[in-house]
């Protein structure tokens, strides 16, 4: 088989004149043999769906259902957890109702307002871990250890949360000192 040509194009490959070619013949082909358009008659279309059926009964029927449910109950399914207690730990953070009280507490220390206040910003409110969840747990619930941003504003790569740690230190301890 011809190989498509080296040269992209904003739309996709660029096809050989070879490859044109062998298409338009077998789109030729499909138009004379009458394939193109062609259309089930109503009883092809009934005894088509009377098979399916018959097929989805023998497949599940209630023994094969139980079966199947079996199968993945307990410690058989593959997000079972063993230890309970890491279950809300990490990801889940903000299903906490500490966590939840310590958002509220720093959105109130800040007015509901974003601390960098420019004409950027947009969207919803976020209580933002200075110094990240992951890697200070001892810091987690303290209020000098947040602040309020807006959505355009909170950092989306470690990168730059590391890069603006300095910036947010700043403006938290120029809050406490008003």
């Amino acid at each position: 088989m011809e190989s498509l040509s080296k040269k992209p194009r904003k739309t996709g490959w660029k096809h050989s004149p070879e490859i044109k070619a062998k298409m338009s013949v077998a789109q030729k082909k499909r138009t004379i043999y009458g394939m193109e358009g062609k259309k089930h008659s109503e009883e092809t279309r009934l005894k088509m769906r009377e098979s399916a059926m018959k097929r989805q009964k023998v497949l599940w029927s209630e023994e094969a259902k139980k079966k199947r449910s079996l199968i993945f109950k307990g410690e058989n399914n593959p997000n079972w957890k063993t230890d309970r207690t890491k279950l809300y730990q990490g990801e889940k953070k903000h299903l906490c109702s500490k966590y939840k009280e310590w958002a509220k507490s720093i959105k109130d220390r800040d007015n509901w307002v974003c601390r960098i206040a420019d004409d950027n910003c947009k969207g919803n409110l976020e209580a933002h871990h200075i110094l990240p969840w992951r890697d200070y747990p001892e810091l987690r619930y303290k209020t000098n250890n947040g602040i309020t941003l807006c959505h355009a504003h909170h950092p989306r790569a470690r990168a730059e949360e590391k890069r603006l740690i300095p910036t947010f230190l700043e403006l938290v301890s120029v809050s406490r000192g008003k």
